[in-house]
């Protein structure tokens, strides 16, 4: 329950506004561009609720009135119905829709055409044009949000995302990604600017029984802040350090363990390698007495080197593998069960420090991830969609809408089984043990 307590609410409150702000790129633009966007949806299918629609309009005949934001449209209502409509003149002779009720028969339409109009405009007759206005709806599944856009690849609408100029898709299409890779520096310079460590102790996580660690009384969340006299400031490795290089020597350890300091003395085992053994399982635990809060130019600077290396890195890793730099297991996809459970125990280590930076870095690398991934020319993906708006543009003409709808059709098959056997493995072999979720 714990681990699901975490990974749900890590999912809600860090990953879904990740993907939020990806779908809000699509949207922005789609808008821009003159797309219609039929539905923008927080959180994932199936729907609980439909919050309100966006502005919109009707033509009943050849008048056109204004459908405003919110105001609810009437069941069965399509082009082609009649309709009988109240509407206010504006100051630019303009119309707002008021009430609008669906005519059933001849009988309803001669009723309500006897009607008298008073200050307001009365408009009977066939509705000849309707554009509801962008529907925003609430989901069940809280995992950030969708954009519903009219023809992404057929582009008989005049209004549908296929009918748009070349520029104005790839625009759409990359805004997503691209804010997310924007999003990604900000959260960076965030994390600087809200305080870095400069230095690291070790934490104690678990001991192992039978141990040096064990007899010399260390515990787990003792923090250990130095080893035979020399400070700990550079984390887990100078630890494993010194304690390899000190097999059977006796070695005190300076502890905080709550709000008390403790001197304890240990004696690390012999390795059948010669080295130094504690026995103990250990994570790193910042020192707040070395916080450094970067100033905003130093945020900028310290933010662009980190994006930097990370889409190198990013980049690089086909030939890292190829070359056995990296390992098949360093380089493993991760599912959305991965990645919240990377969030999460990124946003425990926040909360138990009391610093932000942790998750905000964490969550910039989520971020940039998705951004990046999306912009690969695959089927289903931004990128795969942007690559035949580049084939259209050297060929000269498009590529069939039907068959550019079964090739994304077809991938999207196959990312969606890949993905679910790699949250099947996220399951079974999670990225980071699921007992560090305490």
């Amino acid at each position: 329950m714990n681990v699901i307590f975490w990974l749900v609410g890590t999912l809600v409150v860090v990953l879904g506004p990740i993907i939020l702000i990806h779908e809000l790129g699509h949207f922005i633009f789609a808008k821009l561009a003159g797309v219609r966007v039929e539905e923008f949806g927080f959180g994932f299918p199936p729907r609980l609720l439909k919050l309100w629609h966006g502005k919109g309009y009707l033509e009943i005949g050849t008048t056109r009135v204004t459908i405003p934001a919110g105001l609810r449209s009437p069941p069965r209502l399509e082009v082609g119905t009649r309709v009988d409509a109240v509407a206010q003149q504006l100051d630019d002779d303009t119309y707002i829709l008021r009430h609008l009720t669906v005519l059933d028969s001849d009988a309803e339409y001669r009723e309500h055409a006897s009607e008298t109009a008073h200050e307001d405009l009365h408009l009977r007759g066939e509705l000849t044009t309707l554009e509801a206005g962008t529907l925003y709806s609430l989901n069940l599944l809280p995992m950030g949000a969708f954009v519903k856009m009219t023809g992404e690849e057929d582009p008989s609408d005049l209004r549908s995302l296929a009918a748009q100029p070349k520029r104005w898709r790839v625009a759409i299409m990359a805004a997503g990604p691209l804010l997310n890779i924007i999003v990604a520096f900000m959260l960076l310079v965030g994390a600087y600017t809200t305080g870095f460590p400069d230095r690291w102790l070790v934490e104690v996580t678990s001991v192992e029984p039978g141990t040096a660690a064990e007899e010399a009384g260390l515990q787990p969340a003792d923090v250990i802040l130095a080893v035979g006299g020399e400070r700990i400031e550079d984390g887990m490795e100078q630890l494993r350090s010194i304690i390899r290089a000190a097999p059977e020597q006796t070695v005190e350890l300076m502890v905080l363990r709550g709000e008390e300091t403790l001197t304890l003395t240990a004696t690390p085992r012999s390795t059948p390698e010669g080295y130094g053994l504690l026995g103990i399982m250990m994570a790193p635990w910042p020192d707040r007495s070395a916080l450094r809060h970067y100033s905003l130019p130093e945020a900028l600077s310290a933010g662009t080197t980190d994006i930097t290396a990370a889409i190198l890195m990013t980049v690089q890793v086909p030939a890292l593998l190829a070359r056995g730099d990296m390992t098949p297991q360093e380089a493993r996809p991760a599912s959305m069960v991965g990645i919240s459970e990377i969030l999460a125990i990124s946003l425990q280590q926040s909360i138990e420090w009391g610093l932000a930076f942790r998750v905000l870095q964490t969550a910039s690398l989520i971020s940039l991830a998705l951004g990046l991934t999306n912009l690969l020319p695959l089927p289903a993906l931004d990128g795969g969609h942007i690559l035949f708006v580049l084939i259209e543009a050297v060929r000269g003409r498009r590529i069939s809408p039907r068959y550019e709808q079964i090739f994304h059709s077809v991938g999207l098959v196959i990312l969606v089984s890949l993905m679910a056997w790699v949250m099947f493995q996220d399951l079974i072999n999670p990225i980071i043990p699921w007992s560090l979720l305490r």
